[in-house]
């Protein structure tokens, strides 16, 4: 089977915004946030009247292999509600995460809507890859979340069936002002990764459970002041291993930058912090994005005078196997098979110009054997690869609009 290219523009509303990507077994599947109309769902009030569940909502989308969408759903109260991480757990259920004001009035969704968005193409451009130089030093994606205000006291999350049914709706009230960065879905629960503000301004970082009877476990934390985790994987001996960055001292491993890339590997039952491997640079800035069940992870390495992106992979005992360093870049999402790279500056080893999103399959080595690009791009927003669909990605363009593009790998 041959898969097509596509590209679909989604929305070009400069109130919407697209906050993660993930797929069902036949559907690419987005989440985001939105002021008024969207994808064919018209905004009903909490008893129904026309106007706005709140002033901002939550959506969720299904996408099939052509870029029609399938369904598309409004998820909010009759207050602002946001959306700041999506998932899909091995029954195909779709699970957000997200902020509300209240608990008062249940989520909301309304009827799967079967229209079709416009599509249009954007000049996809497949191309065989260069080898680039080996240096030694169930996919989950994180997004960059904006600010997000502080009266929205409660976390909120949200479980939906493959064909866009409300399965169920939780919510529990934050004591610090907070965000969930990433879903880990488990066998019997899910794991809620995410920040929390401290008084002083700084983040630390916090895992909680949650089972589908709505038990929300007890919050475990890691760093004080100077940590954030941004993804994860469930590991096959039910531990989970959580990137992010920090600067502040973890299970007695020291700072060795100015900011380290971490890696840890954590018990969910207790939180205990088993293992940390910690990335560094003399001066550097240093933070890992993204991260597979392979042990790849993708980030970002900023120092004085240069900004790379970096892909590495590592072994189970925390050895650097392969890394990847592309200058003149700025963001990277990976899954264990393709990596995406923001490129700001002509780039001869991804062969692309200022303003790409380079896309492509790598090997056991970390080496690029096919890949494709999408010009005029200003954010990586989500990756997936998807058996019998093949790899997707979400961007936002120069022009503010955002776009799917399916790349047949």
């Amino acid at each position: 089977m041959v898969l097509p290219f596509f590209s679909t523009t989604i929305s070009g509303n400069q109130n919407d915004e697209i906050i993660g990507l993930t797929s069902t077994k036949k559907n690419w599947v987005v989440a985001g946030n939105v002021v008024g109309d969207f994808l064919g769902t018209t905004p009903l009030g909490s008893l129904g009247s026309l106007g706005s569940l709140g002033g901002l909502d939550s959506w969720v989308s299904a996408f099939d292999s052509s870029g029609g969408n399938v369904w598309s759903l409004r998820v909010g109260t009759s207050e602002d509600d946001v959306a700041t991480a999506i998932a899909v757990d091995s029954k195909e259920q779709i699970w957000i995460a997200g902020l509300a004001q209240s608990e008062r009035n249940p989520t909301t969704l309304l009827s799967p809507d079967s229209s079709s968005p416009s599509v249009e193409p954007q000049p996809i451009q497949s191309n065989q890859t260069p080898t680039v130089q080996t240096l030694n030093p169930d996919t989950v994606t994180a997004q960059i979340v904006k600010p997000i205000r502080k009266d929205l006291k409660f976390v909120t999350v949200t479980q939906v069936d493959k064909s866009g049914v409300l399965l169920n709706s939780f919510a529990i009230e934050l004591n610090n002002f907070g965000y969930v960065t990433a879903i880990i879905p488990g066998s019997a629960v899910v794991y809620l990764i995410g920040i929390e503000i401290t008084k002083t301004g700084g983040k630390r970082s916090f895992m909680q459970s949650l089972t589908s009877a709505g038990e929300f476990g007890t919050k475990f934390y890691f760093g004080k002041s100077a940590t954030t985790l941004a993804s994860g994987v469930l590991n096959k001996d039910k531990t989970l291993t959580l990137v992010g960055h920090s600067a502040e001292v973890l299970a007695k491993k020291p700072v060795i930058g100015k900011v380290d890339g971490i890696i840890l590997n954590v018990s969910p039952a207790d939180g205990k912090i088993l293992k940390v491997v910690r990335s560094n640079g003399v001066g550097a800035t240093r933070a890992w994005n993204s991260a597979s069940g392979n042990l790849t992870v993708g980030g970002t390495s900023l120092t004085k005078n240069l900004t790379e992106v970096v892909i590495s992979q590592f072994s189970s005992t925390g050895l650097v196997l392969w890394s990847k360093r592309y200058k003149g870049a700025s963001a990277a999402l990976n899954n264990s098979s393709a990596v995406a790279v923001l490129t700001t500056q002509t780039n001869a080893l991804l062969k692309a110009k200022a303003g790409d999103v380079v896309v492509y399959q790598f090997d056991k080595k970390g080496d690029p054997v096919f890949g494709g690009r999408i010009p005029l791009s200003s954010e990586i927003l989500g990756l997936r690869s998807q058996a019998g669909l093949g790899t997707c990605v979400a961007i936002r363009a120069d022009d503010g609009t955002f776009v799917l593009a399916q790349l047949p790998f």
